[in-house]
């Protein structure tokens, strides 16, 4: 026996000879089938990722002038000049904008209100009564994942 025959009769040898094409590896409805189960599973979670989102900004707003608030009463207890600074929020805007002092507006409110106001609640504290109060361009109260409760009726 050639050393030809000995190394073609060996059992990794025929192993390696037999195989076919297409042993190894994935089927291209495997990758079709693992493709469309990650396009699902980001279509369920993408829309998550951005509700968290806005979340955060309609909570950072309502912190801030929950700390407006703070800051004010701080101030007057102190008999401190009524004033604050205006702090610069994605998608909000704080009102009113023109005296950034404690006495608010005209009702004595002060407004954290958003660009889009569909989107985003708008929180109130009146600086008189020491009301907060949230709106949502679906009605008064109505957007619990955004800090306006149904439970609270629209305090926050």
């Amino acid at each position: 026996m050639t050393s030809l025959q000995v190394y073609l009769s060996s059992e990794k040898t025929r192993k390696v000879l037999n195989r076919r094409p297409g042993d190894e590896g994935f089927s291209l409805i495997e990758l079709v089938v693992v493709v469309a189960v990650l396009a699902i599973l980001a279509a369920i979670a993408i829309p998550s990722f951005t509700s968290i989102n806005d979340k955060a900004k309609a909570s950072a707003a309502m912190n801030t002038l929950a700390q407006i608030a703070k800051e004010c009463a701080v101030k007057d207890a102190n008999n401190e000049t009524l004033t604050f600074n205006l702090p610069a929020l994605q998608n909000y805007g704080f009102y009113p904008n023109s005296g950034t002092n404690c006495n608010g507006d005209d009702d004595g409110d002060i407004e954290a209100r958003s660009d889009d106001t569909a989107k985003y609640p708008t929180y109130k504290y009146n600086v008189n009564t020491g009301a907060k109060s949230c709106t949502h361009a679906k009605g008064n109260a109505t957007d619990p994942l955004h800090g306006c409760s149904k439970q609270s009726a629209g305090v926050w």
